[in-house]
C-alpha cells in the first residue's frame, strides 16, 4: 500500500526523535528530507533506502515548496513508504500543511507523525521556561521573515508583557522586528534571548534587552524569545557551562562508530555521518560446515543476520575467534566458548569485507557527500576519520580551523585522542 509520512523529526537532537518517527524511518523505502534534520537520523534508513536532500537552508537559495511538493508525489508513485521528514513539528511553521493538501489532491494516502517542537524544547534546552506563573499567561508564536506581514499585538490595548513573544526564522531580521516591536509598544527594557543550534551541545544563547541586544546573524537555525521568561536563562541553563561546549566533531565512519557518549555529556557535539552504505556480502553458508572461522568483532551483527537468514545453525560451525568486541556480542546469542583472534592459525577462514584471503560477509558503497553533509563539516572543530578506508571520502571540504585525526577500530583510546585534542576538560574546572 502506498502511504506517505509527515514526520516531524524535532529540534536537532537526536534525544528528541520519537518512537513512532524512528519506527516510520526504518520502513521507508524513500525519505526527502531538508536541511534542519540532524544527519545521524538517516542512519536508522535500511539498506537500499532512497533519499533525497531537498535543501531549505534558511536565507539561501532553496527549491521551492512547489517543487518538494512534486517530489513526494512521484516518490510516493514510485515506492510503497515514503517519509519527508521534517524539522521540529510538520504543522507548527512546517508547511506540513501544504503538503498534506498535495497528497490529498492526488488521492494518496498519508500519515502526520508529529515532533517535539522548538516552540518549547528550544527555550527550554536554554533554561527558559515559555509559561512561568505570575511572569506570564500564555505564548504568541509568530514568523519574522517578512517584518511588515508580522502579525502581533498593539501593546496599547493588548496586555503584552504577559505573553511570552517566540519568533521563528527572524534572526537575521533582528533589528528591524526590534523597531517595530517597541512602535507596537512593547516595552524596550523587556528582556530577549536569541538560542542558536538549540537543543544541540553547540547551543549558544545571546542576552539583553529589547533595546540593547547585540547580536550578528552568521547563519545558524536561531529562535528569539522576547518576554520576562527569557532572564531565567542565567539561573536555569546547563546546556552550555560543560568543559566542552561549543565544540564540534564530525566523525565519519563505515561500520560502526565510536562511544562518544562520555565527550557528549561533558559538552562536545559530536555528528555521526556515514561515509558508505554497508550491504551483506556474498559470502556463502555451505562452505561453512565443520570449518574454523575468526572475524573482527564488528562484523558480528551482519555475519549472525546472514546465518539466521540462510538457516544456518551456529553448531554446524568448528571453532570460532572473535575479538573483545566480537566476544561481548556473542555473549548475546549464547556463544561462549571463544578463542582469540590473535592466537588463530591457517586452518581458520577469516570474514571479512572481501579481500583475497577472507570471505566477504559485508561490503561498502560509498556515500556520495554533497553541500548538506559539507554545511557540518564546515562547523567542526575536528574531523575523526573512523572508516575502514582511512581516508576521508571525495567532495569533503575542511574548514582552516578544523583538525583532522584516524583512529582505527576498535577505537580504542578515542577519548583520550580527543581530551588531548581540545585539552583536559579537568583543566577548565
Amino acid at each position: 500500500m502506498v502511504k506517505v509520512f509527515i514526520v516531524g523529526c524535532g529540534p536537532g537532537n537526536m534525544d528528541f526523535l520519537t518512537v513512532k518517527a524512528v519506527k516510520i524511518i526504518k520502513e521507508a523505502d524513500s525519505i526527502i528530507y531538508d536541511h534542519l534534520i540532524n544527519p545521524e537520523i538517516l542512519d536508522y534508513a535500511r539498506p537500499g533506502c532512497r533519499k533525497i536532500y531537498v535543501g531549505k537552508k534558511p536565507y539561501a537559495r532553496r527549491i521551492s515548496q512547489e517543487e518538494i511538493n512534486k517530489i513526494i508525489v512521484e516518490e510516493a508513485l514510485k515506492n510503497n513508504i515514503v517519509a519527508r521528514l521534517k524539522g521540529g513539528d510538520p504543522f507548527l511553521f512546517g508547511r506540513g500543511g501544504e503538503e498534506v493538501e498535495e497528497l490529498i489532491n492526488n488521492n494518496i494516502e498519508y500519515e502526520v507523525i508529529p515532533g517535539v517542537s522548538s516552540l518549547i524544547a528550544v527555550p527550554e534546552a536554554a533554561g527558559i521556561p515559555v509559561t512561568h506563573r505570575n511572569v506570564n499567561h500564555g505564548i504568541i508564536a509568530t514568523t519574522g521573515n517578512n517584518v511588515e506581514n508580522m502579525n502581533i499585538p498593539e501593546c496599547r490595548n493588548f496586555n503584552c508583557r504577559m505573553y511570552t513573544l517566540v519568533i521563528f526564522m527572524g534572526a537575521h531580521n533582528l533589528y528591524a522586528i526590534r523597531e517595530k516591536l517597541i512602535s507596537a509598544g512593547y516595552d524596550p527594557l523587556l528582556p530577549v534571548a536569541i538560542i542558536e543550534n538549540g537543543t544541540y551541545n553547540h547551543q549558544k544563547t545571546f542576552t539583553g534587552t529589547l533595546e540593547s541586544i547585540n547580536y550578528d546573524y552568521a547563519g545558524s537555525p536561531s529562535l528569539i524569545v522576547i518576554g520576562d521568561v527569557a532572564k531565567y536563562h542565567e539561573m536555569f541553563c546547563k546546556y552550555e557551562n560543560k568543559p566542552y561546549s561549543g565544540k564540534i566533531v564530525t566523525v565519519l565512519y563505515d561500520l560502526y562508530f565510536p562511544d562518544t557518549a562520555q565527550l557528549e555529556s561533558m559538552g562536545l557535539t559530536v555528528y555521526k555521518i556515514r561515509s558508505a552504505e554497508v550491504f551483506p556480502g556474498n559470502i556463502s553458508t555451505a562452505t561453512l560446515y565443520g570449518k574454523n572461522i575468526a572475524f573482527e568483532g564488528r562484523f558480528a551483527g551482519i555475519l549472525m543476520d546472514i546465518f539466521r537468514s540462510s538457516g544456518f545453525d551456529l553448531r554446524w560451525l568448528g571453532k570460532i575467534a572473535t575479538d573483545n568486541t566480537g566476544r561481548q556480542l556473542l555473549l548475546n546469542y549464547g556463544i561462549f566458548d571463544l578463542l582469540d583472534i590473535s592466537s588463530i592459525d591457517d586452518s581458520y577462514i577469516r570474514i571479512g569485507t572481501g579481500n583475497e584471503k577472507e570471505l566477504q560477509v559485508a561490503r561498502m558503497v560509498p556515500i556520495k557527500i554533497g553541500n548538506y553533509i559539507n554545511d557540518y563539516i564546515e562547523k567542526s572543530d575536528l574531523i575523526v576519520i573512523a572508516s575502514m578506508s582511512g581516508s576521508l571520502p571525495d567532495g569533503i571540504n575542511i574548514p582552516e580551523k578544523a583538525g583532522v585525526i584516524k583512529i582505527e577500530y576498535p577505537y580504542n583510546g578515542f577519548y583520550n585522542e580527543i581530551r588531548d585534542y581540545f585539552g583536559d576538560s579537568r583543566e577548565k574546572n
